[in-house]
């Protein structure tokens, strides 16, 4: 039987320590005489020699090895990989720290830059560090020379150079920033709008400028007479192009046209940039831009076995309910007094739904905008907003713009889907299916990337099932041919993108999750500005709640309240931040 060996006399391991290329000196700070010492390094350029191995090989002949050294922020490898230089000028910092795998400590160096410039290059901040007495400082530099080498050029604040110059020579033991230059930001461009000379509100979810939603009654069925100016467009207004600290602009965004479309009894003059009624009639603004003058025809009953299903080129008042199996369309806006119960509603314009949705029959499909007081295991599709006043319980609503719910109210199970924003009030139940809440989504692609999901997991299921039943084919051509398949499968599930204006498959499939600009599928042109859309829950949001963002998406761990969810800055996933009230 063999005895374990004693390696406690084999000779250590000898470490080569590299160079460092720059000074570095422990000095106290500010005036306070209990404060400890800490570490400050000197200056250095672009490109500066930070660390590096010199005559190694004299002591490789010896038995040494070099110690780990590892290039930080702002440094990289020279070109023979050999040693680290500086890739800015400023100050290096030394860290030491453990690594799996290594022995010992790993040497990382960090420059923190003498100039900090952010990404949008709108500002310059200047880094000054305490002077060390033998090394190399601002003080050594001419300030403004460096400011020309670096090709700032614009928005130089003459008073805050002033007050760095005079910093630099006292020589101040002290860490301070000066931003000493800004750039010029973009005007605002302002897309085309109409400019109504007639009062056509309240429209019910409007978001006013301090936050606030506002839930009024829907004003509908406004009424015009011939030759009544109804609106007037207002041209896209360009904002002035921003210069940034190199001098360079940055044109504002194009302000976007506003196509008016005009239906039935309505014209638009290009001269007068008006748009006028040319017979009596009450009026339809369906999504901001298509204005309709129609007839205004009303039924004073339900919709029953006595009227039976109506189909109306006008817009429509129905002063009681829609029973059961009957159907409503109509070519403008219609305004239910009651509600409905297991029908179906195909409107043209905008819906008013003052009482209830109720029964899985009922199916609303709206070109506009829609209004209702409640909703109970039915389906909503809109192209504009939609408005909920008190519950939406297992139900699906999807909408082309935004969803608001009005306080107190309450989502329980289903699905809500908004193209835009979402506010809500109380989300779910403690024995409640959870509700699933996805903003800044086209609907349709969210059906579409569930299904994609599916034929996935059966794709999979499809591939365990063969080799239980024939065990030992594995590498046969039919199991071959089936895990192509999926791996086709999973490639578009990965790059199937849900953000609207922008392609279908326009996502890469691989873990950076960009943008792939050579798709052809890929248009960002009228893309939404995914960073900008907010899921805001002004109540408790349970456990269990699906949440989504454009393509990301976040299952909660525990019941919230008062929160407002948004893409973090880096766009890789859904964060949670306190709602103001």
């Amino acid at each position: 039987m063999n005895e374990p060996q004693d390696l406690s006399n084999e000779p250590k391991k000898k470490i080569l320590e590299p160079t460092l290329n720059f000074l570095t000196s422990h000095i106290k700070i500010g005036e306070d005489d209990t404060s400890d010492k800490i570490p400050v390094s000197e200056l250095v350029p672009t490109g500066h020699l930070l660390a590096h191995f010199p005559n190694f090989q004299i002591f490789a002949d010896k038995g040494y090895e070099k110690a780990a050294i590892e290039p930080g922020d702002n440094c990289q490898w020279s070109d023979d990989e050999q040693a680290i230089v500086a890739t800015v000028a400023g100050y290096p910092k030394i860290i030491k720290k453990t690594q799996k795998g290594v022995e010992g400590f790993v040497t990382k160096i960090n420059i923190e830059p003498l100039f900090i410039i952010p990404p949008d290059k709108m500002t310059l901040t200047v880094a000054v560090h305490p002077p060390l007495k033998d090394g190399y400082s601002l003080q050594d530099q001419n300030i403004i020379e460096l400011l020309t080498d670096h090709g700032i050029q614009y928005g130089i604040d003459e008073d805050a150079l002033r007050n760095l110059k005079q910093f630099i020579e006292k020589g101040e033991n002290e860490f301070k920033k000066f931003t000493i230059a800004r750039g010029k930001s973009k005007g605002e461009s302002t897309d085309a709008y109409l400019q109504f000379d007639i009062e056509i509100g309240p429209i019910a979810g409007t978001v006013f400028e301090d936050g606030t939603i506002d839930f009024r009654d829907r004003r509908i069925m406004v009424g015009v007479s011939n030759e009544q100016v109804i609106a007037t467009k207002i041209p896209a207004v360009q904002g002035e192009p921003g210069i940034d600290i190199f001098g360079d602009e940055n044109p504002a965004r194009e302000g976007k046209d506003l196509v008016v479309k005009l239906l039935n009894d309505a014209k638009f003059s290009p001269e007068t940039m008006q748009v006028t009624a040319y017979k009596d009639g009450v009026l339809s603004v369906v999504n901001n831009n298509v204005i309709k003058v129609l007839s205004h025809q009303k039924i004073l009953t339900d919709i029953n076995y006595e009227t039976g299903s109506v189909e109306s080129k006008n817009c429509l008042t129905i002063q009681g309910s829609i029973q059961p199996g009957f159907k409503v369309s109509a070519g403008g806006d219609i305004k239910i007094a009651g509600g409905i119960m297991s029908g179906i509603v195909n409107c043209e314009g905008n819906l008013v739904v003052q009482g209830g949705i109720t029964g899985k029959k009922s199916s609303i499909v709206s070109v506009g905008d829609v209004d209702i007081s409640f909703i109970e295991q039915g389906r909503i599709e809109c192209g504009g907003l939609c408005v909920v006043r008190k519950q939406s319980y297992y139900s699906v609503i999807e909408a082309g713009s935004e969803v608001r719910c009005k306080d107190s109210s309450i989502v329980m199970g289903g699905c809500i889907i908004a193209q835009s924003d979402i506010t809500l009030w109380s989300v779910g139940g403690d024995t409640a299916t959870p509700a699933t809440i996805a903003a800044g989504v086209v609907p349709e692609r969210l059906t579409y990337y569930n299904e994609l999901k599916q034929n996935v997991i059966q794709q999979q299921e499809d591939i365990i099932k063969w080799l239980q039943l024939y065990p030992g084919t594995s590498k046969s051509k039919k199991v071959k041919m089936m895990e192509n398949k999926l791996a086709e499968s999973k490639l578009l599930l990965l790059r199937a993108n849900l953000i609207p204006g922008t392609g279908l498959h326009s996502r890469v499939a691989g873990p950076s999750d960009e943008m792939d600009t050579n798709n052809p599928d890929y248009n960002d042109d009228d893309g939404i500005d995914i960073q900008e859309i907010t899921i805001d829950i002004k109540g408790e949001v349970h456990e269990g709640t699906n949440l989504r963002i454009g393509n990301k998406t976040l299952k909660l761990d525990k019941t919230i309240s008062n929160r407002q969810f948004k893409l973090h800055a880096n766009g890789k996933r859904i964060m949670a931040v306190s709602l103001r009230k």
